[in-house]
């Protein structure tokens, strides 16, 4: 009994003298690999639609749209990962395909916040859209803005010309119209005196 006691003792004494390495680092690389864990969630703006119906499913209101100044997509999706309860609906109902343009990383485990409710209340996944793209987007919209004008502009030079046209051959028509009721008349006239 007493060299147990003095077994414990030693080992006591040497826990607290020998430093100990931690052999995980767990902010990287976590004790368990859940494989029905969905992740952060990734934003793709160059795919994504702008459609909203991601912030509509969502049964907490963690997703909301953050409008950009272009016509499409006229706004981004933003996730409050303070009150997201990673349910991957918004991934499910995205419409975009073959990829999502908004999904959970299925692998993204560093969630690490200051823990205050400050840091929970600004706790978002917000997507970086880069100005020249947002540039080049508008160059598009312009670009199709001008043909679609262009092409009204000449669909409807040529309804009038169709218009114009139509109506020219009608009035020809109706002045031919005359021209032979009174050559009709004339013969009449020439019949009637050869009768008498």
């Amino acid at each position: 009994m007493f060299f147990n006691i003095v077994e414990k003792v030693v080992r006591v004494t040497k826990a607290f003298t020998e430093p100990r390495i931690a052999t995980k680092d767990v902010t990287h690389d976590t004790m368990h690999h859940s494989p029905i864990f969905r992740g952060k969630h990734e934003i793709k703006y160059d795919i994504c639609t702008g459609c909203e119906a991601c912030a509509k499913i969502c049964p907490v209101d963690a997703i909301i749209m953050e409008p950009l100044p272009i016509k499409r997509p006229k706004a981004l999706p933003e996730v409050n990962l303070g009150i997201c309860i990673f349910c991957g609906l918004c991934e499910d109902v995205c419409p975009t395909k073959p990829e999502k343009a908004i999904k959970l990383s299925g692998g993204t485990f560093e969630m690490i916040t200051g823990g205050t409710d400050e840091d929970i209340k600004n706790y978002w996944v917000k997507c970086d859209v880069p100005q020249e793209w947002i540039e080049q987007k508008k160059k598009e919209e312009e670009e199709k803005a001008r043909k679609k004008a262009e092409m009204l502009a000449k669909k409807k030079a040529e309804a009038e010309a169709k218009k114009k046209a139509e109506a020219e051959a009608k009035k020809k028509a109706e002045a031919e119209k005359p021209a032979e009721s009174e050559k009709a008349g004339d013969s009449v006239q020439k019949d009637n005196g050869g009768e008498q």
